[in-house]
């Protein structure tokens, strides 16, 4: 029995994505938190103030509400486990993605508990982002997995790793790790409050390279060298795309890929010259993390493809 013929698997499926945007709208309220100045409005974890309901002012209510939305994802997740656990036809493609999102929704309550308690120290906040895109990422995969399921008839197969580190698949390993490292120096910047260490664009503060080694500059004109390289490899896969006669559907992605490129530089400079607005600090992560998600699906949806062309 495929899966496409289990009559749940369409609900399955759009809980899938459903709970792939909730995560991804937690990770815009993480970076609004930090924005508001509200990381530590609980000097406490987990309770607030020692009280599950303390007095709400603002930055209180978006600390306490970020807790208890990421509490919130964790019960949908557990539900999640019991369903799939339950239904034979759901178990083995998807069992490991929920066991591992435990996890990792684990290590993201005990990094988010260090990141008070540790005064959001630096190296935690970076980390407890990471984690965070890591959660989504193996949500998002279950995702793309249950929709290429649902429309194949023949297989239940979606991508082997074979597929996954052939010859071809290399040059967009390469993007999706190049992205992620950059997604690394935009958190760095974040928890490092240098967002405005360099005050014009595209240099900083008039030198390419600044000729003095203030540490919070080196970080900004690291992050931005990074995207430059991060703008060109794109470019890069886009002819690769063409040379390589992507299939349309992989095509779109690669588009949409540069657009959301396009947007986040966009969103970069406003950053700079607006003095880090909070909707838009959030959007700049949350651009970030879109930008990655297109480049893996990318390499996944080449994956899946190639094994069918090596046989045509």
């Amino acid at each position: 029995m495929t899966a496409s013929n289990y009559s749940h698997f369409g609900k399955f499926s759009r809980f899938l994505l459903i709970y792939t945007v909730l995560i991804f709208l937690n990770l815009l309220y993480g970076p609004l938190v930090r924005a508001t100045d509200s990381g530590l409005a609980c000097p406490d974890w987990p309770f607030c103030f020692g009280k599950v309901f303390p007095d709400f002012d603002f930055k209180i209510f978006m600390e306490v509400g970020h807790r208890f939305y990421s509490m919130f994802l964790g019960f949908i997740l557990i539900g999640g486990t019991v369903w799939t656990a339950s239904v034979k036809e759901l178990r083995k493609p998807f069992l490991p993605y929920f066991i591992v999102g435990i996890l990792l929704i684990l290590s993201q309550a005990t990094l988010g508990g260090l990141t008070v308690l540790w005064s959001l120290d630096p190296a935690t906040v970076n980390l407890h982002l990471l984690n965070a895109i890591l959660f989504l990422l193996c949500i998002f995969t279950a995702t793309l997995k249950s929709i290429h399921l649902r429309n194949e008839t023949q297989t239940n197969e979606f991508v082997s790793g074979n597929s996954l580190l052939m010859k071809e698949q290399i040059p967009l390993l390469i993007g999706v790790l190049l992205i992620f490292f950059q997604i690394i120096l935009g958190g760095r910047v974040s928890s490092n409050y240098a967002g405005l260490a360099c005050l014009e664009f595209p240099t900083c503060n008039g030198e390419w390279i600044p000729s003095v080694p203030e540490p919070k500059m080196q970080i900004q004109v690291q992050h931005r060298f990074g995207a430059y390289l991060v703008a060109f490899y794109l470019l890069i896969i886009n002819l690769y795309g063409i040379l390589r006669e992507f299939s349309p559907k992989t095509k779109k992605y690669v588009r949409m890929a540069i657009v959301l490129l396009l947007i986040q530089i966009g969103l970069g400079v406003v950053n700079v010259y607006m003095k880090l607005p909070k909707l838009i600090t959030a959007a700049h992560t949350g651009v970030a993390v879109l930008l990655f998600l297109s480049v893996y699906a990318i390499w996944l949806q080449r994956a899946s493809e190639l094994p069918k062309e090596k046989v045509a």
